[in-house]
């Protein structure tokens, strides 16, 4: 077994984010580490999920076989159960290195979408990360403005960041830490009405 993935897109589907992923972030990030690494960049996004797949499941697999999490951070982000299971989940695998080596590598790096004002302490604190809120619109018009030069010149400097670390991320280990959202553990099963 190996990595599946380079690259783990964390985010939450409330306000602009999900949009601004989707039309910008992700391609921008493809195309900027295809120049950087000497392979096709492979990055998961939840879209990647087949319908009938069991979501849960297929979500904790590909974060397990990611090199590295992107979390992008807004103030949803950190009410989303499931975004914080994926950022705890990434540092629980930090830490095992952090005891493991003496310059564990780095495998979060996050994007400020929006604010930061409202983040928990352990984000305000982090000192490895992008602010990319000034290009934080998600319409498809985007990309014909003055600004989209500019942000892609910054994805240029994310996907340098990100090829960087993942020369140094540790070999693939089975049983890599995964946090599930509490409410998940806690939810009875669903049952199908009988016909």
């Amino acid at each position: 077994m190996d990595y599946e993935w380079d690259v783990f897109i964390s985010y939450c589907h409330s306000g602009h984010v999900k949009g601004w992923v989707i039309n910008h972030f992700r391609h921008e990030l493809k195309l900027s580490l295809e120049d950087e690494l000497p392979r096709d960049p492979r990055i998961f996004i939840d879209l990647e999920i087949q319908v009938g797949s069991q979501w849960p499941d297929r979500l904790a697999d590909a974060l397990s076989k990611s090199r590295c999490l992107v979390p992008i951070w807004s103030p949803p982000y950190f009410r989303s159960e499931w975004c914080m299971a994926e950022w705890v989940s990434m540092r629980k695998r930090e830490e095992l290195m952090r005891s493991a080596s003496n310059q564990p590598p780095i495998l979060i790096y996050p994007i400020i979408f929006s604010d930061g004002d409202h983040f928990p302490e352990e984000a305000k604190n982090t000192q490895h990360f992008r602010n990319l809120s000034e290009y934080g619109y998600d319409g498809e018009q985007f990309r014909d403005t003055p600004d989209y030069l500019a942000f892609q010149k910054e994805m240029r400097g994310v996907a340098k960041t990100i090829a960087e670390g993942l020369q140094h991320s540790p070999e693939w280990q089975e049983g890599w830490p995964i946090e599930r959202p509490a409410n998940l553990q806690t939810r009875p099963p669903s049952r199908l009405p009988r016909l």
